[in-house]
């Protein structure tokens, strides 16, 4: 008699409290063409949109994700990048200069060498394996914010401070002038939203260590009893 093949098992998911069977979530892949991940880093350190980054500087971190450099040094010529970025070489040489004093590109190599990769503390692609050996190997620097990010931070604080506290103003006069009205509550959803935003701005300033001033700190422990 013939040895019978026994049928290949089928495993599934079961909910035990209502015997359902659930199907299995297909996994996807990090990335669409299969090469890895990329990461954008967060955390202890400083988000990239509150470091007042301009618009080629945003361009340069983008043309080397699309050369690589999430992972690999990329030699990056100033007079060959400028007109795909649509700018200037010297543009160019400064965005590059900011960059690498935010941290946010390391340079690879000696002073003159032009070539660089991304942080990989913020930015990598690639395996996690890859991702702790690079790390390790380069030991990359904290990402840190410049005199001009702490200056824009302080400027959209007070600010945003200053709108909060005409907004409470504007509340309070028409509470007043017609309490309980549509206008008085209107007006107190405006300065509520305001004064949020503005705890925000006061917080994320003094998050990048800029010294608030006495009226920022008294503002904030107000709006924050």
């Amino acid at each position: 008699m013939a040895a019978t093949r026994s049928a290949a098992r089928r495993l599934e998911l079961v909910d035990l409290n209502s015997g359902e069977v659930v199907q299995r979530k297909q996994r996807v892949p990090h990335a669409f063409d299969g090469k890895g991940y990329t990461l954008e880093g967060h955390g202890t350190e400083v988000p990239n949109f509150s470091l007042n980054l301009s618009g080629t500087e945003w361009d340069v971190l983008d043309w080397m994700k699309q050369q690589g450099g999430c992972a690999n040094p990329v030699r990056l010529e100033p007079a060959d990048v400028a007109p795909l970025l649509c700018s200037t070489p010297n543009t160019i040489k400064t965005s590059v200069a900011r960059l690498l004093k935010l941290n946010l590109m390391l340079r690879i190599g000696g002073p003159r060498s032009g070539t660089y990769q991304l942080n990989p503390r913020r930015f990598w692609e690639g395996s996690g394996e890859a991702h702790v050996k690079a790390c390790a190997r380069m030991d990359p620097p904290a990402v840190a914010p410049d005199a001009k990010a702490l200056a824009t931070a302080l400027k959209a604080a007070q600010k945003a401070a200053d709108t909060a506290r005409d907004a409470a103003e504007a509340a309070e006069e028409a509470e007043e002038v017609a309490p309980g009205s549509k206008l008085a509550e209107k007006t107190r959803t405006t300065a509520d939203a305001t004064r949020a935003s503005a705890i925000l701005a006061v917080q994320t300033a003094g998050n990048l260590g800029v010294q608030l001033p006495v009226q920022l700190r008294r503002f904030l422990q107000e709006a924050t009893k």
